[in-house]
């Protein structure tokens, strides 16, 4: 029976039994995207999260070979084109600046961003060439285990071990490679080893800043923003509250400043667009109006919202002083350094801003101002938003049947992408799930 047919008759089935999800009654697709989120501490544990994109499209490709004798795939659309030439500008312009400069050529990470670049454009391809959509509650299922195991990891190791200092254990990637010798030392090497919290880096009231599976605090922000996003698509009540909570109380144990300011505006605006659709736009635009007039027409009220918000963002700031004050210098020397290299960037990181402290460098932290225009240039950069503007148009053209959350993924990620520089294996892999989820037959774009 062919996929489409046996997807049709699948999605007619009941999906749960209790809590728990029905294997058998999920699409093929439906079960790989299920069984890679709540597995994603297996992944951490083995070391291979850099090459899930490559085995992932390696399996379709054995079971597409095993049942038509082809990968079924249609002509690319323009934000798969773009992103292969963007990732294609990078790898070869990292590859020529090393052999100008007499760098030595890494080939072994040359080799992990092809496995995953290129795996995630052929899975991008396929995606679109093929229709593929997974149920809303499939992914979400899927979250709420994850998000339980994590959350059954802080209390054993926050509550219970006190979130002591201990030796990390490598992956078992690393122990076979043998790409890392010792003890972990900071700043080196964090995919090879096991490191669920940063002992060094302190949170609210001396709570570590955890990461638990995605390496560092930062990607574990976006993972569980996104899965805040999307329980509120959720329609059971009860269900949608219980994995709102938990993800939520994740991105504050994540110690991400940018998440925590930005993620609550996301939310107001998600319900702004509901009401305004559903009621209308008049009363949203008119309280609007009135906040914007009395905030700006009296002074009295214009000095006591400014100093709220100043004082608000002054006590997220000193969450990690040291950090903030290091990033304003990093932002500063960036956008300085910018011109000197404007059309095909600088390539790599610039001089540190601060003496002794390896990760504060110029061209890092910052996603639009240190990956894209210090690093790649102009040209970089504009490949970039002709793939994020071609992908944003594309979900907009196949929105029928999509969650909302899909769409504010994106709004958060461009908005934090001036403040972050984000774990792009992750982030990206996040993208493409969002533009699988929702349900219904959609119009090929291709």
């Amino acid at each position: 029976m062919p996929l489409h047919q046996v997807a049709e008759k699948v999605e007619d089935r009941k999906l749960f039994s209790g809590i728990w999800i029905k294997w058998n009654n999920l699409t093929y697709p439906e079960k790989i995207v299920c069984a890679n989120i709540s597995l994603i501490p297996a992944w951490w544990i083995i070391g291979i999260y850099r090459f899930m994109a490559a085995l992932i499209f390696f399996g379709i490709a054995w079971y597409e070979q095993r049942h038509y004798g082809r990968i079924r795939l249609k002509k690319p659309s323009l934000n798969a084109i773009a992103l292969f030439i963007f990732s294609s500008y990078r790898l070869i312009g990292s590859i020529f600046y090393e052999l100008a400069t007499d760098s030595k050529i890494n080939i072994t990470e040359d080799i992990r961003y092809i496995l995953f670049w290129y795996g995630l454009i052929l899975l991008l391809w396929y995606v679109q060439s093929n229709n593929i959509r997974v149920r809303l509650e499939v992914v979400a299922w899927a979250c709420s285990v994850l998000v339980i195991q994590m959350l059954l990891f802080w209390v054993v190791g926050e509550l219970i071990f006190g979130g002591r200092d201990y030796i990390y254990p490598r992956t078992i990637f690393s122990l076979l490679a043998g790409n890392a010798q010792g003890n972990y030392e900071h700043g080196a090497g964090l995919s090879n080893y096991l490191i669920p919290y940063l002992p060094y880096h302190t949170s609210i009231a001396g709570l570590k800043r955890w990461s638990f599976f995605f390496i560092i605090p930062e990607i574990l922000a976006l993972v569980v923003a996104y899965i805040n996003l999307v329980s509120l698509d959720i329609k059971n009540r009860l269900w949608s509250i219980c994995l709102f909570t938990g993800s939520f109380f994740l991105v504050l144990v994540s110690g991400t400043r940018s998440v925590w300011l930005l993620l609550p505006i996301i939310v107001i605006l998600r319900y702004t667009l509901i009401y305004g659709r559903i009621q209308g736009y008049a009363l949203p635009l008119a309280l609007l109006a009135i906040v914007s007039f009395t905030t700006l027409s009296f002074p009295p009220v214009t000095d006591s919202l400014l100093e709220v918000y100043n004082s608000q963002v002054e006590t997220v700031g000193e969450v990690r002083a040291d950090s903030t004050e290091v990033r304003g210098e990093i932002y500063k020397q960036t956008l300085e350094a910018i011109p000197d290299k404007p059309i095909f960037g600088h390539w790599i990181v610039g001089a540190t801003v601060l003496t002794g402290f390896e990760l504060g460098r110029v061209g890092t932290h910052s996603f639009i101002l240190g990956t894209l225009l210090y690093h790649m240039g102009i040209v970089g950069t504009l490949i970039f938003f002709i793939f994020w503007i071609s992908f944003a148009a594309w979900l907009y053209e196949t929105r029928q049947g999509r969650p909302l959350s899909a769409f504010f993924l994106l709004i958060l990620y461009t908005l934090l992408s001036t403040v972050m520089e984000f774990g792009e294996l992750i982030a990206c892999m996040l993208v493409l799930l969002a533009a699988i989820v929702g349900s219904g037959k959609i119009k090929n774009s291709n």
